[in-house]
């Protein structure tokens, strides 16, 4: 009976593992054959005909995509060392894996589920807010120079900017800190979880972990945003550095201010990539091919890669700290 029910467990577990990974295969094929502004056709000519293909330009995009995610490794590694030792190697596969579970979950919600198989269960809460300290990082990177992209281009350019669209930019930019502070003052409760005890939480994380993972956290936005911009030159965008830069961070903002899937991730960026490179009147086929491009190298090659660690996931007795 025993040898039945665990040969059903087994069956169960294969079947969820290719579901899991054929769902994100499927979402990273549908993103790049489908869009409706771009076929896949016209990317790949636009592709072509500015060279993205030369060795030197695959060696640079591949290098800060491999940085981009070395840096993503070493920052679970580190916030996950306060529960348990581990490898690189072991981090990375919990990224990876957890990652690919998340390319078709709302605001990667299944990657926090996902890095918890690997831990004990008594470890669990802790595990989810590590994931959320770790994303809250990367989140205080982008508002942090995101903010200052913005007023560099407001600054720089004379931009005829309705009201109505300052007020609802700004609106939405100041709307976490307005939502922590009603939760704080009100002492609002989310399933349980109060901003004190979130508070408390935090400052019980090592201060070097903190330090740590801001630090890895905004190195990782340094790399994939001036892989943006390479790829801007790529494209023979003859605008210059602090203009483009200051672009690149303001796309970034704004896009995050909207919780979506990460197969929907390039479609809001696009949107408003289009939007504010057309004040520098780069011309709109350049950022779809830029946006599209870097949704690859940064999402879809490491949701395949982090497919093989979903098919190689087994259900082990985890160490405990």
């Amino acid at each position: 009976m025993r040898i039945t029910s665990h040969k059903a467990n087994q069956l169960l577990s294969l079947a969820l593992k290719v579901l899991v990974v054929s769902a994100a295969v499927y979402f990273i094929w549908y993103k790049i054959t489908s869009d409706e502004k771009m076929n896949l056709q016209q990317f790949l000519e636009i592709l072509f005909k500015y060279r993205v293909f030369s060795i030197t330009n695959i060696l640079i995009l591949c290098a800060l995509t491999f940085f981009n995610w070395y840096f993503e490794i070493l920052k679970w590694q580190t916030l996950s060392s306060s529960v348990r030792r581990q490898s690189f190697k072991s981090a990375m596969r919990e990224s990876l894996a957890s990652f690919t579970a998340a390319i078709f979950t709302p605001s990667r919600i299944g990657e926090y589920g996902a890095k918890c198989l690997y831990y004990a269960r008594s470890n669990w809460r802790k595990i989810i807010f590590l994931n959320f300290m770790g994303n809250m990082a990367q989140l205080f990177a982008t508002y942090f120079f995101g903010i200052a992209g913005l007023l560099f281009l407001i600054t720089s350019l004379d931009l005829p900017l309705p009201l109505i669209n300052v007020v609802l930019v700004s609106g939405l930019l100041i709307s976490p800190f307005l939502i922590y502070w009603i939760m704080k003052k009100f002492r609002i409760r989310l399933k349980g979880y109060s901003i004190q005890r979130l508070e408390d939480s935090f400052f019980n994380v090592p201060e070097n972990i903190r330090w740590n993972t801001l630090i890895y956290a905004s190195a990782r936005y340094l790399i994939f945003t001036h892989q943006f911009y390479f790829l801007l030159l790529v494209f023979q965008v003859e605008v210059s550095y602090p203009l483009l830069i200051a672009a690149v961070f303001s796309t970034y903002i704004l896009a995050s201010i909207i919780p979506t899937m990460i197969i929907f991730d390039a479609l809001i960026k696009g949107g408003f990539a289009v939007w504010i490179f057309g004040l520098l009147d780069v011309p709109q086929i350049v950022i779809l091919s830029i946006v599209l491009t870097v949704w690859i190298l940064n999402f879809a090659i490491p949701g395949v890669f982090g497919s093989y660690f979903v098919l190689k996931y087994k259900k082990t007795r985890p160490v405990k700290a």
